[in-house]
Order: C-alpha cells, then sequence, then structure tokens
C-alpha cells in the first residue's frame, strides 16, 4: 500500500469510528476543550464527519493541549505531558497507526524484550565489558521540525499526512510557544515520531555497538578499553541532531560502569549475575501497597480491600492486555525481593489489624503463574472472561454492598458498572509498571 492508501484507509468513517469505541471512549480523560468522551459519543457520526472533512482539505486544527506536570524528584524539573481533547485523540491515533504502517523498521519496541536481550547478552561477559549509559536532557523538547520532517520525507511525502502531523506538533500546550522544535511528550505519536527522528543515529550505533535505546535512554555495551571514546562519540552525534547529553558527572545517569557494578535500565538493575528490580522501582510497588492499605482505614470493608491488594500484587488481564507490575517486572531473577515484598504485605496487613479479613496472594506466586502457567492460570484476574454473576460480585466487593441489592439491576448497568471499576483499577495498575526513569 501507498502512504495515501494508508493514510485514507485510516482516516475512514470506520476505523475512526473503531478508534473511538475501542481506544477513546472508556477514558475520563478531558483536554482543553472540555468535552467528555461521553458527550462526543452522543454525537459520534457527526463528529467523525467533521474530522474526515477538515483533515481532507487540509484545514484540521488541533486544540491547545492541556498541560499536565509530572513530578520526577527533588531537584528535577517535572517532565510535562499533554494532554489531548477527544476528537484531538481520536484523530491522533488515525495518524499514529498510519506512521506505524509507513514507518514498520521505527515502530518503538517493548521494554521488556530489550531486557531479555541485555539479559542473554551480559550473562557470559566479564568486565572487560562495560556499560555505556546516556541521559539526553529535555529529549521530547528538543527534537527539530526541520530534521524530523527530513526524516519523514525520506518514506512519503504525502502532503495530507505531513500537513497533519505538522499541525499536531506545532500546536502549543498550555501557554508555551512552539518555535521550531519539540514534540509534545504524552500523545499517541510522541513515541514513533522520536524513533523516527532518532532512527539515523539508531542505524549507526547498531552497526558500531551493542546498542538499545527505550525512547532517550540510551544503553551500550562494549569493550571497555574502547568505552570513554564510545561516549564521548556517542555524545557528539547526538549533539548534530540538536541533543544535549548530561555530563559524565558523578551522580548523573550518563556513565560508564563495569558489567559488575551493573546499571539501572528501564526499571531494573543489570548486572551478568542476576537482573533484579531496581531500587526506586521497588519502592515504588511497596508505596502502591502501602496506598491500599491506608485507604483501607478510611473506606473499611473487608471485601474491597482484599480485592483492591490482591489486584496490586497479581495485575489482571483485561481487553487482551496485561496489567500489573509483576507483568512487567517478571524478567527479574532475584526471587528474594519478592519474598521481601511477600512478607512487607503480611507486616502491613497485621498492623492496619486486617488479618480478620483472610490472606493475600503473593508476589512469589503470581511471578510463577507468570513465567510457568500463563495461559491457563487463575491465580490471575481475567475481566474478559468475568460472568454477569462474578461482575455483580465484583462491583458488589469494592463498593461494599449487599449482592441482593445489586442482583435488581439491568444486566446493561450491571456491565457498565463493572468496566467503570476495572478502568479505574487499571488506571492505578498502569502507574505501577512504568519503565520509565
Amino acid at each position: 500500500m501507498t502512504a495515501k492508501q494508508i493514510f485514507d484507509d485510516q482516516f475512514s468513517a470506520a476505523n475512526l469510528k473503531s478508534i473511538f469505541l475501542d481506544r477513546v471512549s472508556q477514558s475520563g480523560t478531558v483536554g482543553r476543550d472540555g468535552v467528555h468522551p461521553s458527550a462526543f459519543e452522543g454525537n459520534l457520526d457527526r463528529e467523525i464527519a467533521l474530522i474526515r472533512k477538515n483533515v481532507l482539505n487540509e484545514k484540521y486544527r488541533f486544540t491547545t493541549y492541556k498541560q499536565r506536570l509530572i513530578l520526577k524528584g527533588a531537584g528535577k524539573a517535572p517532565r510535562e505531558i499533554s494532554i489531548a481533547g477527544v476528537r484531538d485523540r481520536v484523530c491522533l491515533r488515525a495518524l499514529n497507526n498510519a506512521l506505524s504502517t509507513i514507518f514498520t523498521d521505527a515502530k518503538p519496541a517493548l521494554a521488556h524484550q530489550y531486557i531479555s536481550e541485555i539479559k542473554e547478552y551480559i550473562k557470559p561477559l566479564s568486565d572487560d565489558y562495560s556499560f555505556v549509559q546516556l541521559d539526553v536532557q529535555n529529549f521530547f523538547p528538543s527534537l527539530l521540525h526541520d530534521q524530523l520532517l527530513k526524516r519523514l520525507r525520506s518514506k512519503t511525502r504525502y502532503h495530507k499526512l505531513l500537513h497533519l502531523l505538522l499541525s499536531a506538533i506545532r500546536t502549543p500546550t498550555g501557554t508555551a510557544d512552539v518555535n521550531g522544535c519539540g514534540v509534545p511528550q504524552g500523545l499517541s505519536i510522541s513515541n514513533i515520531l522520536s524513533s523516527i527522528y532518532m532512527s539515523p543515529i539508531d542505524i549507526e550505533a547498531h552497526e558500531k555497538y551493542e546498542y538499545y535505546r527505550y525512547v532517550d535512554d540510551i544503553l551500550i555495551i562494549c569493550r571497555t578499553e574502547n568505552a570513554q571514546a564510545n561516549l564521548r562519540f556517542m555524545i557528539r552525534r547526538l549533539a548534530k541532531i540538536g541533543l544535549t547529553c548530561h555530563e559524565p558527572t558523578p551522580g548523573s545517569k550518563t556513565k560508564i560502569e563495569t558489567l559488575s557494578t551493573g546499571v539501572d535500565y528501564l526499571g531494573y538493575h543489570l548486572t551478568p549475575a542476576k537482573v533484579s528490580i531496581r531500587k526506586s522501582s521497588y519502592r515504588n510497588i511497596m508505596e502502591a501497597l502501602v496506598s491500599v492499605t491506608t485507604a483501607a482505614k478510611y473506606k473499611p470493608s473487608d471485601r474491597r480491600q482484599m480485592r483492591r491488594l490482591n489486584l496490586k500484587i497479581t495485575g489482571c488481564f483485561v481487553n487482551g492486555k496485561r496489567y500489573g507490575a509483576m507483568f512487567y517486572f517478571s524478567m527479574t531473577d532475584d526471587i528474594g525481593q519478592l519474598k521481601r515484598l511477600d512478607r512487607f504485605v503480611d507486616r502491613l496487613w497485621k498492623k492496619a489489624d486486617f488479618t480478620k479479613y483472610g490472606k493475600a496472594k503473593t508476589f512469589v506466586k503470581t511471578f510463577h503463574e507468570i513465567k510457568y502457567n500463563l495461559a491457563t492460570t487463575k491465580y490471575i484476574p481475567r475481566f474478559d472472561d468475568y460472568t454477569v454473576d462474578q461482575m455483580m460480585q465484583f462491583i458488589a466487593d469494592l463498593e461494599a454492598r449487599d449482592i441482593d441489592e445489586i442482583k435488581n439491576w439491568t444486566e446493561e448497568k450491571v456491565r457498565k458498572t463493572f468496566k467503570k471499576h476495572v478502568k479505574r483499577e487499571i488506571s492505578d495498575l498502569q502507574k505501577d509498571m512504568s519503565p520509565m526513569s
């Protein structure tokens, strides 16, 4: 298919409607336009027709993105996330799908895939090899529009696609100005655009080193004797496309470490001897567990707290996808960490005087099920397979209601309420499984 055919297919009325129903309708996120997905759905056919008309006439205008700041820790500038309105999210998702189909080599790999590859590569190596880690300053705000357009034109010059894309990245977030650089972070197109932008670097580095890049987290594995030269070369090479690395000073993430010392990368601590959950990610899991028991003090319900705690431990399956920290951290070799988490849960539960509610599930058992029994496990909830009776029990548990009361509801109300609760729970679980620093 040509770029035009791919673009036209993604922006067909049927596909745009499917994108809204599958990817946007269940979100409660509202952009600066104040339109809720439920209101958008009430005028769905008209809204889809409006998107198509303006895109095909090259008159589509994105609404200024809403700004959300994510704190990164003391002394660090917050990460700016751009939140698009409902109509724009539908449009951006179709644009992302088109880009992913045209630029197949630029589709970002899963973080899990990188960890698996690194784990196998370093296992037989010694300190004759080192990790070279590069930390790019202000990655997304530094991407130059002219460089990005050059990469895009290498595979497509379809004007409607390029016009829409430039409109998307030139739309400001909050009150900020856009002056020829920057890709808003948090949009569905952000990661594919960053991969397209970095493609010349990726190709060149793959020919020289064992090289991994997850968005702006770059890791090279090379002979120790060449590590300093390789670090300097990469810093200079990135500077040529407008990207500046943090200096390799003490405490910086731009650094060289022997393999036995290891590095923190994508939520893990990596050495040839052991791959474990990095300390900050481990603390995040513990804080998530504390949040459940803390909330339990204010909303006491045995069934509710046990449901929520067990979900934090096991995660779940929804719409064919896996959610939860243990799914992400199942690459660990450090079972001792998981045993310590289980002891931590026991202490929390006893301290809150909730042992009368029963015994929680365990991280060790969850790990075993993910590694060896994933296809048939009943230990991890599969919400897609829940019967109406199971949905009613789930609602009763989370709302601390009598099940007989919910049995009087219509099936439509049960399903809608169940979906709402599941959405809220997996939203929390998604925060627990981020690989980003």
